[in-house]
């Protein structure tokens, strides 16, 4: 049951851990040896896919692709927290329930089957979508595609789970408020957001019992159908076979309502706010803005620099708050499309005593690289860091499905995708520098702070960066916990 505050955290979290670089004896012994050139990374080539709809809207894209015997499906369908409205939690609840049987099968019988194909059933929720995927061995896609089949077309709901899964809805949310990364997502999506689908945080317990059986079920009437539903295939498979199995288990579905996608707006202000968490040993910081959209003709540019600021384990915010100072265990920074706008976040956990130096590094290195074009060697090593981290997460079946849903979702060309490595090598470092000046503005930053106030708020407050923001204090306010 992801909700959006808690995948900004997540995605951004990085893991505070290097590999010790083994030296073969001591310098006067011997030199060390200097590493080989990093090689030019090769153009990514998509395989050849088959595309075709059904009658009723169904999209498909079939792609051959690998040698193991195996093939990965991903169903999409375009609907998800956008369509809560006045429920909130309605859309996860509804997958939880998805997951308690379909057709004929209840819950145990789907993942015996799921087990037996090679596979388990995965079902999740974003603001506007729904997923279904699932891996299997190649002589049972057509099995697979039945399976899926009955999740979204025929799924049993029962009433009788609800109240468990509301439970265990209600326990996560907990959990989350009582970690100051979920409570600092949280309010920092609100503050990007605002009242928007994007900005909503988790659902209260009051709203939660409001969600009725039936609520669910006419979402799934409604939410679900052909005309909104892409469904992806990869792999080792019979072609014609799994045509007519999706044909036969696909083409009677009713082609339901048009989709209502949702692209989130800002009227995020340079703001900061604070967020008392009384005896914390550390501060968590997350800040950040809406900047270019995916299409911008300097996004790759943009996209190159965060990877240099914050966006790798050799970044500079990395090196300069963990390794020189000391004040973090681990940093990032994400860019994160959307259709129509991005984000660019930072985030961090921090020693308290730390928490005004650290914003003041994190300042410093984002005005060093809007003023200060990168040494060009340190640039091409970035540019191959994000090429070769593209080129891995394509050569898999589900990292491949994961690029060419993206580029549908975001209506790209498929040229976004084999042109990528040329996009990111012909990068410049005058570029980074201008595409960090006009799209990564500190003046325009929202920033949300969880620590002990007692101890950090003056010397936050003082800090130059500062001054001009709105100050959104909820010291005086009940804690989640």
């Amino acid at each position: 049951m992801k909700r959006v505050a808690r995948d900004i955290m997540r995605g951004l979290m990085i893991a505070a851990a290097y590999l010790a670089t083994a030296s073969a004896g001591p310098p006067e012994a011997a030199e060390r040896e200097s590493p080989p050139p990093i090689g030019v990374p090769r153009p990514f080539t998509l395989p050849s896919r088959t595309e075709f709809r059904l009658d009723n809207g169904l999209r498909v894209t079939l792609v051959p692709f690998g040698t193991v015997p195996k093939a990965t499906l991903y169903c999409i369908v375009e609907t998800g927290r956008v369509a809560d409205h006045d429920r909130p939690g309605l859309a996860d609840l509804t997958v939880a329930l998805m997951k308690e049987g379909a057709g004929k099968r209840d819950t145990a019988a789907v993942a015996a089957l799921a087990a037996d194909m090679g596979g388990s059933l995965e079902i999740g929720a974003g603001v506007n979508e729904i997923s279904v995927g699932l891996d299997v061995l190649s002589e049972r896609t057509s099995e697979a595609i039945s399976l899926i089949a009955d999740t979204l077309q025929r799924p049993r709901l029962p009433a009788a789970e609800l109240p468990r899964l509301k439970s265990d809805f209600a326990r996560a949310i907990a959990v989350e408020h009582a970690q100051a990364q979920g409570i600092a997502g949280e309010a920092f999506a609100r503050q990007l957001w605002g009242d928007s689908p994007f900005g909503h945080g988790n659902p209260s317990d009051a709203e939660l019992t409001q969600i009725t059986i039936d609520d669910i079920r006419a979402f799934a009437r409604r939410e679900f159908g052909a005309g909104r539903t892409h469904l992806y295939i990869a792999g080792r498979f019979d072609a014609l076979a799994v045509r007519q199995a999706i044909t036969h288990h696909f083409g009677a579905w009713r082609r339901g309502a048009i989709a209502q996608s949702v692209s989130p707006h800002s009227n995020a202000r340079h703001s900061v706010t604070l967020i008392d968490r009384p005896g914390a040993a550390q501060s968590t910081i997350l800040m950040g803005l809406p900047t270019i959209d995916l299409k911008h003709p300097q996004y790759t540019a943009l996209s190159v620099a965060n990877g240099l600021l914050g966006g790798s384990l050799l970044s500079r915010l990395e090196q300069n708050l963990r390794e020189d100072k000391g004040y973090t265990y681990g940093i990032g920074t994400q860019l994160s499309p959307y259709l129509g706008i991005s984000s660019w976040t930072l985030a961090t956990d921090v020693n308290t005593v730390d928490t005004a130096a650290a914003i003041t590094e994190i300042y410093r290195e984002i005005n060093r690289l809007r003023t200060e074009p990168p040494d060009p060697a340190e640039l091409d090593r970035t540019k191959r860091y994000r090429t070769g981290h593209f080129l891995l997460g394509s050569s898999s079946r589900a990292g491949l499905l994961t690029q060419l849903s993206f580029i549908d979702q975001q209506e790209l060309p498929l040229d976004w995708l084999t042109r990528y490595a040329e996009r990111t090598e012909a990068v410049t470092p005058v570029q980074v520098t201008d595409i960090t000046a006009s799209a990564i503005d500190p003046t325009q930053m929202t920033l949300v702070i969880v620590g002990d106030l007692s101890r950090i708020r003056t010397s936050l407050l003082s800090l130059p960066e500062l001054q001009d923001a709105t100050l959104i204090d909820k010291s005086t306010e009940p804690s989640h916990e």
